[in-house]
């Protein structure tokens, strides 16, 4: 079961970054301390059926999203992802693979690029 409860974990981690919220931010939303949260996405304890319901609604997914999903795969429900081409999602499946100072710099340079584009248009 120990391997069962990190994969739980790695999906709360998966979709708790997804929506952009901290793990302080997880925990005051559902009631625990943010080392709770750690401790569920490392699978070091055992989360109960009602706390999964209070993680899947603090970050606004259905509960089988929990269960859903490959860590390298796009794991949301399909209806956020409707109107995504699919070199957007191949992005997005990359993006949550490099680490948090990486993102930073690549968002920093697709502003970068995306204001110069509309400055030529405008022009």
């Amino acid at each position: 079961m120990k391997e069962y409860d990190l994969k739980i974990g790695q999906q709360i981690k998966l979709l708790r970054k997804a929506k952009g919220i901290s793990q302080m931010k997880l925990a005051e939303l559902i009631g625990v301390s943010y080392q709770q949260i750690q401790k569920y996405e490392h699978g070091v304890n055992r989360i109960s059926v009602s706390r999964l319901a209070q993680i899947a609604n603090a970050v606004g997914f259905p509960l089988n999203s929990l269960f859903q999903g490959e860590p390298d795969r796009v794991s949301e429900e399909p209806a956020v992802y409707a109107d995504l081409g699919e070199d957007e999602k191949t992005l997005l499946v990359y993006f949550r693979k490099i680490d948090d100072r990486l993102k930073r710099a690549v968002i920093d340079i697709l502003k970068t690029m995306a204001q110069n584009k509309t400055k030529k248009i405008r022009k």
